[in-house]
């Protein structure tokens, strides 16, 4: 088309041709009259008709080979090694709205499919049976190594009082926390790190018996600080793979100085004041129980499931509030650049409930905003095990099922917690019964009692929370001719074996000086 374009070109222009300032056309009279010079242009008509097409031709092979060697733009895609994609099979596009680049996930040998973009789960979201191998069972997030998912969980106790002991470290890195009432008017976390590490984590306090609905629900390692004498008594009398899983500060631990000392399990800092200043680091934990040859396999943590599609809302939800006493409360906020709500932590306790004042709560060890893609709140049963003037001890009954409420993307859903016969991972349903849809992120859980009070306003929602009645005197298991470790595993385990015959000893650990 290049051709016949500049040949029909010069034809136009022929008769324009100029010689001695006399147009062609003005020649062309006078050849009529002239055979030889006829004869001449006719010769000269017929040379340009035959050499135009051909340079026309390759003008037009130059242009389109030039077109060729500079492609148009395209995305791009984050430099990677060779070695990265060897051996390894397409990925399948999932069209996604908005995509966004995700780490690449190193060479491991695994034949692991990770897709290069992506804005999260596809419409069928991941689980809660099944994952990607490169899927956390936990976050529905993409890891960076796929290995991080061959090992056991980390759990770790974690105080929230006294308020000195804020920011506290790691809680960032977990991909889920569940905070509970402990006792007189308190809250503690229990946090579960599986997808990724934290070289500090704490400050690291005492167990309580709800903490053993977390470290069989994940099979996960266990890191506390000692507690009351009969919860460690408990404790100790459980199954030997499983008291073998705990960890407790020894010596060699009491005596290692967080950020001075060779990297340790657990370690003090010797820049804080009192009794909170262990911490503990998940992947020296995880190295102990490797060198321990502790059977570090990964467990069946099924049971969740992810999605970043959910039936829309009626209900509106930017402000969830929860008080546990006077002296304890906080709330979340939903935050619409990052899509996530916003931890906020009370400062002062007042008798006056009407009182509030709060700090935005932060990690130490990110010095980011604690955040979550899920808040959950689950109904759960409590029930007084003790209770006198120096102890409280509450069951919390996590197993069975009962009532949640989901709060993700700025809305309310209803929903129903199930825990598995088998005291697997917890499962979330819609009231329909289909698996509810969690965002992918990390998930907070506030466990909360059957005697909460809930109190409802346009996009605010606010808990109460409520111990069972206080009773009039003493509870105190022993007084009653009951063995507690009976009591304490029927209720945590129903329908388990117990795994221990006959009497168990008391084991010299007893509560420590600091009333842990």
């Amino acid at each position: 088309m290049q051709a016949v374009f500049l040949v029909l070109k010069f034809s136009q222009n022929l008769f324009e041709i100029r010689f001695a300032n006399m147009p062609l056309s003005c020649y062309i009279g006078s050849c009529m009259k002239h055979p030889y010079l006829m004869t001449l242009l006719l010769l000269l008509i017929v040379v340009l008709l035959v050499v135009a097409p051909v340079q026309a031709s390759e003008a037009y092979q130059s242009v389109t080979a030039t077109q060729q060697a500079t492609p148009s733009a395209t995305p791009s895609l984050p430099p990677a090694d060779a070695a990265e994609f060897t051996n390894t099979p397409t990925p399948t596009y999932i069209p996604t709205p908005t995509p966004t680049q995700i780490p690449l996930v190193p060479e491991t040998g695994l034949p692991v499919v990770v897709p290069l973009l992506s804005s999260g789960p596809p419409n069928d979201g991941y689980g809660p049976e099944t994952y990607p191998v490169y899927i956390n069972p936990l976050t529905g997030l993409v890891v960076a190594d796929p290995q991080f998912l061959e090992r056991r969980p980390v759990a770790i106790k974690v105080t929230n009082y006294p308020r000195y002991v804020r920011p506290q470290s790691g809680l960032s890195k977990a991909d889920i926390v569940f905070e509970y009432y402990m006792e007189r008017g308190i809250s503690r976390f229990i946090a579960v790190f599986y997808g990724q590490s934290a070289e500090k984590v704490g400050p690291v306090r005492s167990g309580r018996l709800f903490d053993e609905h977390i470290f069989r629900m994940f099979d996960s390692y266990f890191v506390y600080g000692y507690a009351d004498v009969h919860v460690i008594e408990y404790f100790e009398s459980l199954e030997k793979e499983i008291v073998r899983r705990f960890v407790l500060e020894n010596d060699l631990d009491h005596e290692s100085k967080c950020g001075i000392s060779a990297v340790n399990r657990l370690c003090r800092d010797p820049k804080l004041e009192g009794y909170n200043t262990m911490f503990a680091n998940t992947d020296a934990v995880q190295d102990f129980f490797e060198q321990r040859d502790d059977n570090n396999q990964r467990p069946d943590l099924s049971g969740l499931y992810f999605s970043d599609h959910v039936t829309p809302s009626i209900n509106p939800a930017t402000i969830v509030k929860l008080r546990y006493s006077p002296s304890m409360y906080n709330y979340w906020e939903y935050d619409e650049v990052s899509d996530l709500y916003l931890r906020w932590q009370e400062t002062q306790g007042s008798m006056d409930l009407s009182v509030e004042t709060y700090a935005p709560h932060y990690d130490a060890l990110t010095n980011q905003r604690l955040s979550a893609a899920n808040v959950v709140f689950l109904e759960v049963d409590h029930k007084f095990y003790a209770y006198t003037e120096g102890t409280e001890i509450l069951g919390l009954n996590l197993n069975g099922r009962g009532r949640a409420t989901v709060f993700r993307d700025g809305f309310s859903y209803p929903a129903e917690w199930v825990r598995p016969g088998d005291g697997g991972v917890l499962r979330l349903y819609t009231l329909a019964g289909d698996p509810f849809p969690l965002k992918p992120g990390q998930t907070w859980f506030e466990v909360v009692s059957q005697y909460t009070e809930l109190e409802h306003s346009g996009q605010v929602w606010n808990y109460h929370f409520h111990t069972p009645p206080i009773p009039n005197g003493k509870i105190y298991l022993l007084d009653a001719g009951v063995n507690p470790l009976e009591w304490f595993f029927e209720d945590q385990n129903p329908g388990k074996p117990m795994p221990w015959n006959g009497v168990i000893e008391t084991p010299a650990v007893d509560e420590d000086a600091n009333g842990n």
